[in-house]
């Protein structure tokens, strides 16, 4: 059995969000296509072994030093870092490395770390989740910080086999930023696990589930989810309290319930709760709340990427009202998969009544929108495309020696 290497910034589980989610998504691509997967990160595992895809080698390493210390989002920050420059990373992989046929590289970082090792005797994929000079364009003004994030990114694009990317748009925004060659650039679009996210109405009683958390069976839910203190979600989060929950108090939709859910939710948000918006912090198991939701939302209008809460929530068959920037990278028609929304209060009010009054247009919606994600965003379309990637990298890739241990 072919065995192939993925290298991650950060450990595995260490954080809830679209990184993790989609890193375990192409892992099972991956071993559904009959790769052994080995995956190198950091050692401080923090969720049981349960939550690893079974068959799932780990490879761990001790991290420069213990970071436990510092807050999460430091300890993250020091790990992305601290790998390009780690020995014990280093030494882990170069002890590892001749067994495997490929690399996968999870960020800019990793890749560069796992370029300093390999130096081109092994394929390796730079598993593009995001333009990052792009994101960091939009999140600091800092150029010592714009200035790293760009050379990083250049870097590893530079010595990548190839390059993965989840969008069209990516594609062209890396392509253009670094001046890659288009045979270098290939797609892989964020996927969802289809089976996990079908099962959610089957798991979960709409009916019951709402009396736990003494909502109305009446009302109608809107959900909003994902990690809150990654930028473009926290901006959103900001757009929901500040705009368009004063509107829906003052609105004709007054049995409207709001609830935003997922990790990181700021404490200020936790001790102020009211009658129409509910806080519901590292949640365990996301189904349960898209059971209870008549529409989700995604008020975003900063970001790339694709969002996989989006993906999630059409496998899950809930209606999305969503700005268009938030269904970036997806391939979507307005009225047939989603509700398009400007980033304004009154265009989400008037959205939300025309959802909650059309029975037909909610199923047509969450029809068409899971018929899009199985054919176009499921793991068997990951399979396909990593497939095809390792193929075309090791066609690239020069002749070489074997790393030596």
């Amino acid at each position: 059995m072919t065995t192939v290497g993925v290298v991650v910034p950060l450990d595995y589980l260490f954080v809830y969000g679209g990184a993790v989610q989609r890193i375990k998504v192409d892992v099972t691509a991956l071993m559904e296509s009959g790769y052994h997967v080995e995956m190198i990160c950091p050692s401080r595992i923090r969720q049981p072994q349960r939550d690893l895809p079974s068959g799932l080698t780990l490879v761990t390493y001790r991290n420069v030093q213990d970071a436990t210390f510092l807050p999460e989002k430091v300890r993250l920050v020091f790990d992305l870092h601290t790998q390009m420059f780690s020995p014990f990373f280093h030494s882990t992989l170069r002890k590892r490395c001749g067994d495997y046929s490929i690399i996968f590289a999870h960020s800019p970082w990793s890749a560069v770390a796992s370029y300093k090792v390999v130096k081109g005797k092994i394929p390796l994929i730079y598993v593009a989740h995001n333009f990052e000079y792009g994101l960091i364009q939009q999140a600091t003004r800092n150029p010592l910080i714009r200035r790293l994030t760009y050379h990083i990114e250049k870097y590893a694009c530079q010595k990548a086999t190839k390059i993965l990317c989840v969008s069209e748009r990516d594609m062209t925004d890396l392509g253009r930023a670094y001046r890659m060659p288009p045979m270098k650039l290939a797609l892989l679009p964020n996927t969802v696990d289809i089976d996990f996210f079908s099962q959610t109405h089957d798991l979960y009683d709409k009916a019951s589930e709402r009396q736990k958390l003494g909502l109305s069976p009446s009302s109608l839910l809107l959900l909003f989810h994902g990690r809150m203190d990654y930028r473009a979600n926290a901006d959103a989060l900001k757009f929901i309290l500040e705009e368009l929950v004063p509107a829906l108090r003052h609105s004709s939709a007054d049995d409207t319930r709001l609830i935003v859910a997922g990790a990181q939710i700021p404490k200020w948000c936790l001790d102020n709760e009211d009658d129409i918006v509910s806080f519901h912090a590292d949640v365990p198991d996301m189904r349960r709340f898209l059971s209870i939701a008549d529409a989700v939302i995604a008020p975003l209008s900063i970001g790339g990427g694709t969002r996989l809460k989006i993906l999630e929530s059409f496998a899950a068959r809930v209606p999305v009202l969503s700005t268009a920037k938030g269904m970036e990278g997806i391939d979507y028609q307005d009225g047939r998969h989603v509700l398009i929304a400007e980033r304004n209060a009154g265009d989400f009010i008037r959205k939300i009544t025309t959802l909650a009054e059309n029975e037909d247009l909610r199923e047509k919606l969450t029809t068409n929108a899971y018929d899009l994600v199985v054919q176009k965003y499921s793991i068997p379309v990951a399979a396909k495309c990593l497939q095809d990637a390792i193929m075309q990298a090791q066609n690239q890739a020069k002749p070489a020696k074997d790393v030596q241990h």
